[in-house]
C-alpha cells in the first residue's frame, strides 16, 4: 500500500503471465487429451494406405472396403477388426410423436457424423449405454444407435428409455428404428460419430475393382495384443492386396499404376498426424503444441523477470527498514521468509485477477479456440498444473529479491544514511534480464511481421487469374435431383447474365479451391513405345471460362461446347511433365487412358489451383456440360455499394428455377482468404503474444529505469548545478538502455531468421526474408523502450538538485 505504483505493476505483470499460461493450458490440455480414456489404447491401431505414384508420396486415411471383409474372415490373431465408415445423409425426418410435431431437417456439415459399423465398434470404444442392449442394438440393418446429444436433439422432451423404438427417416425413404442410446464420450476423441447404423457389404464391394478404390472416409481400426501379431496380420493382408492389384492389371481393368502399402498407426498418434490426408478430422501437430508451451513459458519467465526487476528497484527505498530489522536481531532466514511471503501474497492476488483476465482472453481470442476446447474441463489436471505454476512463481520470482535483501549490511546502510549502491554500473543480472526480455519481445515482433508478410503474399500475389469482383454460387448436390435439372441449370445461367450489374458470367470449377480430382493420364511419344504416365488434376469449365478469369492461352484455341469431353486444355506444368519442348509442340497430341484418349487443343499459362503449400501440378481443363456445377459472376466494380442488391436479384432469379433455401452466394476472394485461416490465426496469435511480451518487458524496463534514476540522483543534481540541460540528462539516462535494446536486437536476429526460415519452408511459394522486418521490429522495440524510460528520465532531470544534494 505504501508503494502503490510498484504493487500495481507487479500484480499486472504476474496477472498477464499467469493468464497467458492458463489460456494456452486450456488449448494444450484439450489437444493432448485425445483418446486418453480409451480402454487399452496402447493396443489400438489405425490401418492406413501409403501411396507412391508419379513422384507423389502420400499417406491416406482410407482403406479399400474388401480389406475389411478379408480381415474379418481371417483375423490372424487380431483381437478386434472394426470398420468405421463415414457417410452423409441429405435429410432427416422425425415423425410426429406425443407432444412433438413432425420435423424435417437437412444436416449441415459437421452438425452430426453418421457412421457405418457393427457391434464390435462398441467393444472397442467403451461407451456408457443409457438405453438399449449393446449386444443386440446393432444386429439388424433397420437399427440405429444415437448418442445422447443427438437423441435429445431429435426428441428433446422424451427420456432415453422412451426414445427407444422411435423411427427416424433418412433421405425421405430410409427408415431406421432407434435401438440404443449411448452417452457422449467424456474425453476428446476422433471417434466422434453420433449416429450409427449396421455396415453392409455392397455388390460393388465384391468386385475386383473394389480392391483398387480407396475412400478417405472408409477407416479400419485394429486391436492387437502385441506387435508381432499386428505385423503378421499386416503382412498377410498386404500379400492379398498385392495379388488383387496384379490381377486387376492383368485383366487390364486400369491403365495406370501405383505402389500402395498398408501401414498401421497407434491410435494415440492419429490426432497429431498432420502429414496424413484426412478431411473429416481436425488435426494438430506436436510442433504447434510445443510452440505454444514455449510461448507460455517465455511469457511467464518475462513476468518473473518483470517482478524481480520491479522488486529490486524498490530495494533502496527499503534499506532503512532492512537495517532496523537486522539491528533488532532479524536473521537472514527471517528476511528471506518475509520477502517470500510478500511474493506469495502478490502471486495469489495476481492469480485471483487472472481468473477474470483469462476468461476475457478466451473471449477475445474468438475462433482461435474451438467450442470443444472452451468446454473441456479436467479439474484434477487443472488444479495440479495451476498449483505448479503458482508455486513456481512464488519460488522463482521471490528467491532473488529475498537473497538480495538478506545480503545487505546494516552498518553500510546507517553509515551511508540509507544510500547503498545496489549492483554495479557494469552488466548486472538485472540488465541481463532486461536484455533477455527484449530478445523474446524482438522474436515475437519480427515473427509477427514475417507471418503478416507471408499472409499478404499468398492473398495478394498474382494467382494467374483475375479473382477481383467475383461472386460464386455453388449448386448444391441435392439440386441435381430436380426434374429437368440440366435445362434449368443452363436457363438460369442465361438469366443471370442479363441482370444489370453483372458484367460477365461463367460456369465451371473455381480456379483455386480445396476440392480436386485427379487421375493417371498417358502420352505415347512417336519415337518410343513406353508411355509417359503422369498424375493430372482436372477441372471442368465452359467456353467463357478463360476469358472470364483473364487466363492467358500460350498456344491453341478455346474448347468447343460439348456434352462430353472433346479435348483438353493443359497448363505449362503438364507440358513439361509429358516431355513437350514448348506449348506449340503439345497441340494436337493425345493424352488420356487406353480407352479414352483426348486431343490437346490448347495450353494455358500456369495458375494456382491449390494453396501455396503445394507446387503447381499438371492440370487439364475440359468442357462437359453435365458436370458444370458452379456459377461465377463478375460484378461491376463501379457499383460496389450495389453488390448486395445485385446478389439479391440473382437470388430472386434462382428462385424461379430451384428451391430458395438452396441458394448460397459468396465473394470469391473471401473464400480464398479462408483457405489460409490457419495463417490468419497464427498472425493474430503472434500479434497478441507480441503485445504481451512488449508490455511485460516495458514494465521491467520501467523498474530498472526507476532504480537507475534513484542511484544516480546525486550525479544528476551535480550535473544540473554545473549547467546540464534536461534533454542532455534524459539522453544520458536513456543511452545505457538503448544499448541494451540494441544488444537484444543483435542477439535475437539470427534466432529469428532461423525460426522464420523453418516456418516458411512449409510453403512451396514463399517470401524471402529481408532486412525490413528486423529494422522495423528493432524500431518498435526502441520506441517502446524510450516511451517507458522517458517518464522516469524526465522526472529525474527536472527534479530540484537541492533535494538530491542536501544531507539529512
Amino acid at each position: 500500500m505504501r508503494h502503490k505504483l510498484f504493487s500495481i505493476l507487479n500484480i499486472l505483470g504476474l496477472t498477464i503471465g499467469i493468464s497467458s499460461c492458463w489460456v494456452i493450458y486450456k488449448y494444450v490440455s484439450y489437444e493432448l487429451s485425445f483418446e486418453k480414456d480409451l480402454p487399452q489404447k496402447e493396443q489400438v491401431y489405425r490401418l492406413l494406405s501409403h501411396f507412391k505414384a508419379d513422384g507423389r508420396d502420400e499417406l491416406f486415411s482410407g482403406v479399400s472396403r474388401p480389406v475389411y471383409s478379408f480381415l474379418k474372415e481371417n483375423p490372424m490373431g487380431l483381437d478386434e477388426v472394426v470398420a468405421h465408415y463415414r457417410f452423409f445423409y441429405q435429410s432427416v425426418t422425425i415423425p410426429e410423436v406425443a407432444g412433438q410435431e413432425k420435423r424435417y431437417e437437412e444436416p449441415k456439415a459437421g452438425e452430426t457424423v453418421f457412421i457405418e459399423t457393427d457391434k464390435d465398434y462398441f467393444d472397442l470404444v467403451k461407451y456408457n449405454w443409457l438405453a438399449g442392449n449393446p449386444q443386440t442394438a446393432l444386429n439388424e440393418p433397420h437399427q440405429v444407435v444415437l448418442t445422447a446429444s443427438r437423441a435429445k436433439h431429435y426428441f428433446p422432451k422424451l427420456p432415453e428409455q422412451d426414445i427407444l423404438g422411435k423411427t427416424i427417416v433418412y433421405n425421405d425413404s430410409i427408415k431406421k428404428v432407434i435401438s440404443g442410446i449411448v452417452a457422449n464420450l467424456s474425453y476428446p476423441s476422433e471417434f466422434n460419430g453420433q449416429e450409427f447404423i449396421l455396415i453392409k457389404e455392397r455388390e460393388r464391394d465384391k468386385t475386383m475393382m473394389a480392391w483398387s478404390n480407396t475412400n478417405g472416409a472408409d477407416n479400419i481400426y485394429l486391436k492387437a495384443k502385441d506387435e508381432q501379431t499386428l505385423k503378421h496380420a499386416l503382412a498377410q493382408t498386404q500379400k492379398e492386396l498385392d495379388a488383387k492389384w496384379q490381377a486387376i492389371k492383368k485383366q487390364e481393368l486400369v491403365s495406370f499404376d501405383f505402389i500402395r502399402t498398408l501401414e498401421t498407426m497407434p491410435i494415440q498418434e492419429s490426432h497429431f498426424s498432420t502429414h496424413m490426408k484426412e478431411a473429416a478430422l481436425v488435426k494438430t501437430s506436436y510442433k504447434v503444441i510445443y510452440s505454444l508451451i514455449g510461448v507460455a513459458l517465455f511469457l511467464l519467465i518475462l513476468a518473473y523477470i518483470n517482478y524481480i526487476n520491479l522488486t529490486t528497484a524498490q530495494m533502496p527505498q527499503r534499506y532503512k527498514e532492512i537495517g532496523i530489522r537486522k539491528t533488532l536481531g532479524g536473521s537472514k532466514r527471517s528476511l528471506i521468509m518475509q520477502m517470500m511471503t510478500e511474493t506469495a501474497m502478490m502471486v495469489l492476488v495476481a492469480a485471483f485477477f487472472s481468473i477474470f483476465v483469462s476468461q476475457l482472453g478466451v473471449f477475445l481470442l474468438g475462433d482461435l479456440i474451438s467450442v470443444n476446447t472452451k468446454n473441456y474441463q479436467d479439474i484434477g489436471l487443472y488444479i495440479g498444473v495451476m498449483g505448479i505454476i503458482l508455486l513456481g512463481s512464488i519460488i522463482v520470482a521471490g528467491l532473488y529479491p529475498a537473497w538480495m535483501m538478506s545480503r545487505v549490511n546494516a552498518v553500510d546502510i546507517f553509515r551511508n544514511k540509507g544510500q547503498v549502491q545496489v549492483g554495479s554500473e557494469k552488466m548486472s543480472l538485472r540488465k541481463a534480464m532486461i536484455v533477455f526480455q527484449f530478445i523474446i519481445a524482438q522474436i515475437f515482433i519480427v515473427g509477427a511481421i514475417v507471418i503478416g508478410q507471408q499472409l499478404k503474399y499468398v492473398v495478394h500475389t498474382d494467382l494467374g487469374f483475375n479473382k477481383e469482383n467475383v461472386a460464386v454460387i455453388q449448386i448444391p448436390y441435392k439440386t441435381f435431383m430436380t426434374p429437368n435439372f440440366q435445362s434449368k441449370k443452363m436457363a438460369l445461367f442465361e438469366e443471370i447474365k442479363k441482370i444489370p450489374g453483372v458484367e460477365k458470367a461463367t460456369m465451371g470449377e473455381m480456379p483455386l479451391n480445396n476440392s480436386f480430382s485427379s487421375n493417371q493420364l498417358q502420352y505415347i511419344p512417336n519415337d518410343q513405345q513406353e508411355p509417359i504416365s503422369k498424375n493430372v488434376f482436372f477441372k471442368t469449365i465452359d467456353p467463357d471460362y478463360l476469358d472470364f478469369y483473364d487466363m492467358k492461352l500460350l498456344a491453341g484455341t478455346a474448347l468447343i461446347p460439348s456434352d462430353t469431353t472433346n479435348g483438353y486444355i493443359i497448363n505449362e506444368t503438364a507440358v513439361k511433365a509429358f516431355g513437350f519442348k514448348n506449348p506449340q509442340e503439345a497441340i494436337g497430341k493425345f493424352i488420356g487412358q487406353s480407352d479414352d484418349m483426348q486431343q490437346i487443343v490448347a495450353v494455358v499459362k500456369d495458375f494456382y489451383a491449390q494453396n501455396f503449400y503445394k507446387p503447381i501440378d499438371p492440370m487439364a481443363l475440359s468442357y462437359e456440360n453435365r458436370n458444370l456445377q458452379t456459377y461465377s459472376i463478375r460484378l461491376n466494380s463501379a457499383k460496389h455499394k450495389e453488390w448486395p442488391t445485385i446478389l439479391e436479384q440473382v437470388h430472386q432469379t434462382w428462385n424461379k428455377f430451384f428451391s430458395a433455401d438452396q441458394f448460397s452466394a459468396r465473394y470469391y476472394d473471401e473464400g480464398i482468404l479462408e483457405m489460409y485461416k490457419k495463417e490468419q490465426q497464427l498472425f493474430k496469435l503472434s500479434n497478441i503474444s507480441t503485445g504481451i511480451a512488449i508490455l511485460i518487458s516495458c514494465l521491467g524496463l520501467f523498474g530498472l529505469a526507476t532504480l537507475t534514476a534513484f542511484q544516480r540522483s546525486k550525479e544528476i543534481g551535480i550535473r544540473k548545478v554545473l549547467g546540464a540541460s534536461v534533454s542532455g540528462i534524459v539522453s544520458m539516462l536513456s543511452k545505457d538502455f538503448i544499448i541494451m535494446i540494441l544488444l537484444a536486437i543483435l542477439i535475437a536476429s539470427p534466432i529469428i531468421w532461423w525460426i522464420c526460415s523453418k516456418w516458411l519452408d512449409d510453403f512451396a511459394y514463399r517470401i524471402e526474408i529481408t532486412w525490413i522486418p528486423f529494422v522495423l521490429g528493432g524500431l518498435i522495440a526502441i520506441l517502446a523502450a524510450l516511451l517507458t524510460i522517458s517518464y522516469q528520465a524526465i522526472k529525474a532531470a527536472k527534479a530540484n538538485p537541492v533535494d538530491s544534494l542536501r544531507d539529512e
